[in-house]
């Protein structure tokens, strides 16, 4: 395993190297000999092996997209998401192993549905590429040949199959066991932040003192309304004016607050007398308005049934994750020494 993620890590942090141009000519050298990659197993579950290509194929998009975002990694920050992403395969092969138990059908009526899966798929991929002969010269091109691409469409068609039986399946016949009115009412309940909201509301200030304090607040009220300025442009173009801080309408005094609450966006207030002489306007820059979802309410019913199937869902996937588990052994391999999968 160890050195399955090294070759990984070297593969993967080579892209970032920049050539450096040559300073003088080279005398030209004999082209080395050709190498060839000799895959190995990395893992097996029961008698199912996963190979280092199939798990540096699934951890390199992860990878990259984090070279991609300027993120170094060390070598292991790249084990652990290598070992992430072996967790996924391992646990692939262990629902298309448990397939046939998933599925209530006679075994050849099993190998019947898995075969007209598979030849389906490889009609498709005939379809898109013209002749069967186009599509082994692009398999090559993938290192890949028809035995091996069908034998991963099997585990991928598998997998499909008993997450079909295991979830889906059991989920369409006895989805009146599991979202009963009990049910809904407690995700209602435990959700119920999601459906009753007080308003949210940002709110501008802009505050006026001095003897004609009313007079520019009031006309810097009309301006403020005449296009969409923020409070610091107001200040620079109105006589007597300061900006104020943009403020969550909540924390402001009983006025504004009210205002700011009432909404909509861009609403801006008359002057508001305050304290020593001193008048406000205020503007709303951001606003949400309240809400009094009721678990009566249709559109609170379907969004709440939405979230319970969700739920129902996961349960049935881990449920039959851990069957599968109990089901199968799984064997990692690292420097020629079979080891059990680290504990998550």
């Amino acid at each position: 395993m160890r050195t399955a993620v090294l070759s990984i890590f070297l593969s993967l942090t080579a892209l970032g190297s920049t050539p450096v141009a040559a300073q003088k000519a080279v005398p030209a050298r004999p082209a080395p000999p050709k190498r060839l990659f000799v895959d190995s197993v990395v893992a097996s579950v029961n008698d199912s092996s996963i190979l280092q290509s199939k798990l540096f194929k699934a951890s390199s998009g992860q990878i990259q997209g984090q070279l991609a975002q300027g993120n170094r990694l060390n070598f292991e920050q790249v084990r652990g998401l290598t070992i992430r992403e072996l967790r996924k395969l391992v646990t692939d092969h262990q629902m298309a192993q448990s397939a046939r138990s998933f599925g209530n059908f006679p075994p050849d009526r099993f190998d019947a549905i898995l075969k007209s899966e598979l030849d389906r798929d490889q009609q498709d991929r005939v379809r898109e590429l013209g002749t069967e002969f186009a599509v082994s010269e692009e398999l090559a091109r993938n290192g890949e040949t028809w035995q091996t691409y069908r034998e991963e469409l099997r585990t991928t068609k598998l997998t499909m199959l008993a997450k079909q039986f295991a979830i889906y399946e059991r989920l369409r016949k006895q989805s009146n066991l599991y979202l009963t009115p009990r049910m809904l009412r407690d995700t209602y309940q435990e959700y119920r932040q999601e459906f009753v909201k007080e308003a949210i509301a940002d709110t501008a200030v802009l505050i006026c003192v001095g003897p004609n304090a009313e007079a520019n607040a009031t006309y810097a009220a009309e301006f403020w309304r005449s296009g969409d300025w923020t409070a610091r442009e107001v200040a620079e173009k109105c006589k007597g004016v300061s900006p104020g801080l943009t403020l969550p309408a909540r924390t402001l005094g009983p006025q504004l607050k009210a205002f700011g609450m009432a909404g909509p966006v861009g609403k801006v207030s008359d002057p508001i007398r305050g304290t020593r002489g001193a008048f406000k306007v205020a503007k709303v820059m951001k606003w949400q308005a309240a809400s009094d979802g009721r678990f009566e309410d249709p559109e609170v019913q379907a969004l709440v049934r939405t979230i319970a199937t969700r739920k129902v869902h996961l349960e049935f996937e881990l449920q039959a994750q851990q069957r599968a588990h109990d089901r199968t052994k799984v064997w990692v391999y690292e420097n020629g020494r079979r080891l059990e999968l680290p504990p998550r």
